[in-house]
């Protein structure tokens, strides 16, 4: 039957449906995402720590350690490496908290009072907004603390998540090659090396950007920690680490550490050392955004700045802390499908048509 619609209607009506049909589909997954939270977080989370991990599993491999143990190696290696430090960071603070405190409502009453000299304020002036706000956040504390840990069963929430993390992130260090190779022998010919080029490439999108990322926490944590012990702030080296785990985080990550050492910086030595610090924080992450980051992740991950600010804040309302950290890989996870299905970035070059045989259990996977 021949449409009486004139032709540019049509092509408009076919548009808007495909972006109602692509809305519906992307709201009903982001609401499944949503519901199955406690198992996509922890697989996504897996993905990239594996795709880092499956490096060094080889390299143990090629010194002639087989799979099973090389695999049980670098993961026992890496989640002591990462509870070490972690431990190490928070018993470091915590140890130290009630003196913080103390020293802190010092800096905070000296920033006070120069701000105060300023606007012209008088002494009680000054005291009274100091009293003030100490009262307040004394007062909320338990209500602070409460809407961070929100009872009992978060915490169940939490640790179940932090298992299944670990369970299979050893899973997919050990089997991702077996994996790939076991799927892509179920499809046919015509279908498999589109498979075979997708999942390699996603893969080696999440341990490019891992790998990455981790080079310039460490950059960033190593030039804070040494402008801290320069300026004489304590606490420096835990503070560093902060900065190297915050970096994981795009943008809000690197804010909140450093609005942490500026925090320390004024509540132990005073005004002037945390606006030094301050300085110090900001043109470290100036290096970080305009030089560091381009250079490092610019070959591996194409993303706005603006997608990564919007990819971070949507992951952290959703999900919060673990959703902040797998935004910016899921984003680019996004990326990297519309450039397999547009044949562009690393997929340009790639002749899907090509004819493909079927995969061999020696062939090494990041060869595909």
């Amino acid at each position: 039957m021949t449409s009486l619609a004139p032709k540019w209607l049509q092509q408009v009506s076919e548009f808007a449906l495909r972006v109602v049909v692509t809305a519906g589909f992307l709201i009903l997954l982001g609401l499944a995402m949503d519901r199955l939270r406690l198992i996509f977080l922890p697989l996504l989370a897996a993905l990239i720590l594996s795709a880092a991990l499956i490096q060094g599993k080889r390299l143990l491999i090629a010194r002639g350690l087989n799979n099973l143990l090389a695999a049980v190696l670098i993961v026992v290696l890496g989640w002591a490496l990462l509870v070490t430090v972690g431990y190490f960071t928070i018993s470091t603070l915590a140890n130290e908290f009630a003196d913080l405190e103390v020293d802190f409502e010092a800096g905070f009453t000296e920033a006070v009072e120069s701000v105060g000299e300023f606007f012209g304020l008088t002494d009680e002036q000054v005291d009274d907004v100091v009293d003030d706000f100490f009262s307040t956040l004394r007062g909320n504390a338990d209500t602070i603390v409460g809407g961070i840990f929100s009872g009992f069963a978060l915490a169940l929430e939490l640790l179940a998540g932090l298992i299944l993390l670990a369970v299979l992130t050893f899973l997919l260090t050990k089997d991702a090659e077996s994996i790939q190779r076991s799927l892509a022998r179920r499809l046919n010919r015509r279908h498999r090396r589109d498979f075979l080029v997708l999942t390699s490439g996603l893969f080696g999108t999440m341990g490019s950007y891992f790998g990455g990322v981790t080079a310039v926490a460490l950059m960033d944590a190593l030039l804070i920690g040494i402008g801290l012990a320069i300026v004489g702030v304590p606490f420096a080296l835990p503070l560093a680490v902060l900065t190297f785990f915050g970096a994981f985080i795009p943008v809000i990550g690197a804010v909140l550490a450093g609005l942490a050492a500026f925090l320390v910086a004024l509540a132990t030595e005073g005004v002037t050392s945390a606006l030094i610090v301050g300085g110090i924080v900001l043109v470290v992450q100036q290096l970080e955004g305009n030089v560091m980051a381009p250079f490092i992740l610019g070959r591996s991950i194409h993303i706005h700045p603006m997608l990564v600010i919007l990819a971070v804040a949507t992951g952290g309302a959703l999900w919060g802390v673990l959703g902040a950290f797998v935004a910016v890989p899921l984003a680019a996870i996004g990326v990297s499908l519309l450039d397999f299905y547009s044949r562009k970035g690393r997929y340009a070059a790639r002749e899907r048509s090509q004819p493909v045989r079927s995969p061999s259990a020696d062939e090494p996977y990041a060869s595909r």
